[in-house]
Order: C-alpha cells, then sequence, then structure tokens
C-alpha cells in the first residue's frame, strides 16, 4: 500500500485535477474528500457531498453491482468500466469510473475519477437505436439487399437476399462476393458493380443469375465504405413478358397471314396497330408508310362515312356493314366490322376494325339470283307451255281408241313437234344455267 499523503497535498492533488474526483471509506463507504469539479457534476456542497457516503450517487439498481465490484477492486489503478450515477436533483447519467486504492487520514480508502460520458452514451444509444431501425428497415423490406465494402467484402445480407439467393447471411457475410458466388462474373454484374464503385455514381440494370434460375431488377448506389445493392425478383414478370412477346409474334404472324385487313383506333381516330395487309393499303392510297402518315393524309370525302361508323362503334355499337368501291380501275365489294374495345371500367377506348373483300362472294351471290330467274322461268315453261301440249296428246290418244283418223294421227305429229321445240327451249334453259355454275 502507498504511503499516505498529508492533508495539503491532497487538496492539490484533488483541486488542481480538471476532473472529478472523489475519496470514500473503503469499509463504510463513507465519503471523505471531494474537489470543486466533483461537486459542480453532482450539484452538492462540499459539506452535503461529504455528508453522503458511495451509495447515495448511485440508483438503487447499481447498489448491488457497486458492492460486487468493490470487494473485487484491487488496490492499484483500475478501470472499473461505465455505470450509472444520480445527481442531487435525481438526474440519472453514465460515468466511466477509474478507482486507485489509497489511504486517507489513516483510513483506507478509494480515490475514484468518475467521468460524465452522458452525451456520449446517449449518443451511441442514438446511433445504434438509427442503426436498429435502419436494419429493421432493411429486414422487412420486400427487397432483397446487401453491401459491399471496397474489397468487395460482404458486409450485410438481409432475409430476403437470403430467400432469393439461397444462402444464410452468416455463410456470406466477410466473404468476396465475386468468390463466393463466382457465377456473377457473367453478365452485368462485374461490370456494372465496378462502375458504380469507381465512378460513384447510382445505376440500374436488368440480369439473369444463373444458378437460382432468376432474373433481378438490380439498383445499386454507391456508399462511403462500397456499394448497396437493392434487387427484386422478377422472375414471374420476365416469364410473362416472354409468353406476352411470343404471343404477339405468334398474333402478328396469324394477322400478317391473311389478305384481310385489321385494325384498330383510338377515341381520336389515332391508328393503334394494324396487320401488314392494312399498311399495304394505306400505302396503295396515300402513298405513306406506318412510320410517317397522320389522319390529315387521308382523303376527307373518303374518310367521312368511316368516320361514322367509328362514332356508332365509339357508343358501344358492334355491327358490320358492306361498301362497293372502285380499287385500280375494277369494282370491288368489302366487308367491315367495327368492333369496340373496352379497358376494365368498361369503357369504350377504341375501335377493332376487320375488312374483307368479298367481291367474289357478291360475284357469286349475283349468278345465283340469275340462275333463280331462269329455273323460275324453266318452271313457268314446264307449268304453262307443256301443259296444253300434253293435254291435247292426252285428247287426240283418247280418240285414236274409237276412231284411228289420219287427220287425228297429223294432228298428233303436230302436238309432238311442239312439244319436242319446248323441249328444246328448256334444255336451252337449263343449259344456261349449268353453264353459269
Amino acid at each position: 500500500m502507498m504511503e499516505p499523503f498529508n492533508g495539503s497535498e491532497y487538496q492539490r492533488l484533488l483541486y488542481e485535477i480538471p476532473a472529478p474526483l472523489y475519496i470514500f471509506d473503503s469499509t463504510s463507504y463513507q465519503m471523505l474528500e471531494v474537489n470543486s469539479v466533483a461537486l459542480e457534476q453532482y450539484g452538492y456542497t462540499r459539506d452535503e457531498f461529504l455528508s453522503l457516503n458511495a451509495i447515495n450517487i448511485r440508483p438503487s439498481e447499481e447498489h448491488e453491482a457497486f458492492y460486487q465490484i468493490n470487494k473485487l477492486l484491487p488496490e492499484t489503478h483500475f478501470d472499473v468500466g461505465r455505470f450509472v450515477h444520480k445527481r442531487k436533483n435525481g438526474e440519472l447519467f453514465y460515468v466511466h469510473i477509474y478507482s486507485h486504492g489509497t489511504c486517507f487520514q489513516g483510513r483506507k480508502a478509494k480515490l475514484v475519477m468518475a467521468i460524465d460520458i452522458d452525451k456520449k452514451v446517449q449518443a451511441e444509444k442514438a446511433v445504434k437505436e438509427k442503426t436498429d431501425e435502419i436494419e429493421n428497415i432493411l429486414e422487412s423490406i420486400t427487397d432483397g439487399f446487401y453491401a459491399v465494402n471496397r474489397e468487395w467484402e460482404i458486409t450485410y445480407f438481409n432475409k430476403e437476399a437470403e430467400r432469393i439467393l439461397c444462402q444464410k447471411r452468416e455463410d456470406v457475410l466477410g466473404k468476396n462476393i465475386w468468390k463466393y458466388f463466382p457465377r456473377s462474373l457473367e453478365g452485368k454484374f462485374f461490370s456494372e458493380y465496378n462502375r458504380v464503385m469507381k465512378e460513384r455514381i447510382s445505376i440500374h440494370f436488368e440480369e439473369y443469375y444463373a444458378p437460382v434460375d432468376t432474373w433481378g431488377s438490380m439498383y445499386v448506389y454507391p456508399t462511403k465504405d462500397g456499394i448497396a445493392v437493392y434487387f427484386v425478383d422478377i422472375t414471374g414478370q420476365k416469364r410473362i413478358q416472354e409468353k406476352l412477346i411470343r404471343e404477339e409474334h405468334n398474333l402478328r404472324a396469324l394477322i400478317n397471314n391473311t389478305h384481310d385487313l385489321i385494325w384498330s383506333v383510338d377515341c381520336k381516330f389515332n391508328i393503334i396497330t394494324g396487320n401488314q395487309a392494312f399498311w399495304e393499303r394505306v400505302e396503295l392510297l396515300t402513298g405513306k408508310t406506318e412510320q410517317n402518315i397522320t389522319n390529315t393524309d387521308f382523303e376527307q370525302g373518303m374518310m367521312k362515312p368511316i368516320l361514322d361508323s367509328y362514332n356508332l362503334a365509339f357508343k358501344g355499337e358492334a355491327f358490320r356493314i358492306v361498301r362497293q368501291r372502285e380499287i385500280e380501275g375494277e369494282l370491288r365489294f368489302e366487308e367491315l366490322s367495327f368492333n369496340p374495345i373496352y379497358d376494365q371500367q368498361h369503357h369504350v377506348i377504341g375501335v377493332n376494325c376487320f375488312l374483307r373483300d368479298i367481291t367474289e362472294q357478291q360475284q357469286y351471290l349475283e349468278q345465283i339470283k340469275q340462275q333463280n330467274a331462269k329455273l323460275l322461268e324453266i318452271a313457268w315453261i314446264q307449268s304453262h307451255k307443256v301443259r296444253a301440249p300434253v293435254a291435247n296428246l292426252l285428247g287426240l290418244a283418247h280418240l285414236l281408241e274409237s276412231d284411228p283418223d289420219p287427220v287425228i294421227i297429223e294432228k298428233i305429229k303436230e302436238v309432238a313437234l311442239h312439244m319436242d321445240e319446248i323441249i328444246r327451249e328448256i334444255t336451252a334453259q337449263t343449259a344456261g344455267v349449268d353453264r353459269k355454275k
């Protein structure tokens, strides 16, 4: 044990050191001395402080820890650590305690330096709370997230990243990303991450990661220590997108594999889409292609009838019309179908149109009409012209039964010749029908 100082030496020691110091009895814990810095820190007068013991400047929950630590304290200098103390007004604050065994006024004592670290502790708590809050956010978001430092070592890996990449964070933390995920060297990952690390810019890209058969939408940001990566599993969207592209190609091939015209317009009469046959007709009529056509390129006289049909379809009516047009000097018949296009709220947002050349069908119908007229004429001949000679023959045949008169026989010949002419006429009419078929 060190030799005791005299009173004047202790006074100088305590009051010249710009740190809160006090001395208490090692057995009774009674306060024996205090400096002005400690008095200011705890809010007591000198007499008030010296009437206390070491327990009185601690909250009750710290008492047991105080008793236990004092049993173990060495007589030499010792860093006791962080504790909570209490001011005269009841305010609690954090202190860092350094202790040294000594002898004061003939009594075994402890010299204590109690550094106020409350602001530091509160700042650490605030930082920890903010860190915990950020970590909680990163763990609760539906995006995968990981961070790497400038040495490409993974420093954070959230649970969504674990799920998407099928890895446990304890296995990847501290590992070099390119060594632990060597397939990341494929595609855009390596080049884009390097770009963010070097140029300190933020980028977004989409890439496929083969080991887990997953497409990711990657958002990469520079950080103070490296880069941060947020990513979303878009495999489902990619599959749908690929399916839509295939279906669009199939549909495009289907609608282009026809001479019929297919197109659609929006409610402002702008062309939304059209098949190859449609754009060929447009170019024939206007001289313009799909890339540079506008509504003003169509003749107003030509457009008025179809605009009226558009307007009717915009009201929700689906219908067909047949029209005659002269195309390249030839009369053609066309059937047009107009069908409204609805959105999810069942509002009409456009019209889908279908035009088919029905000239051959119309010509065939005209032939059928002409044939029907011939058949009617034949039926009339059969019912009127043939019936009279047949009646005459029947009458003459009846006369021959009683009187074989040469005159009657001659009459029969005349009637037979007449019937032959009628039959020839019917044959000629029938031949005409057959030829049209």
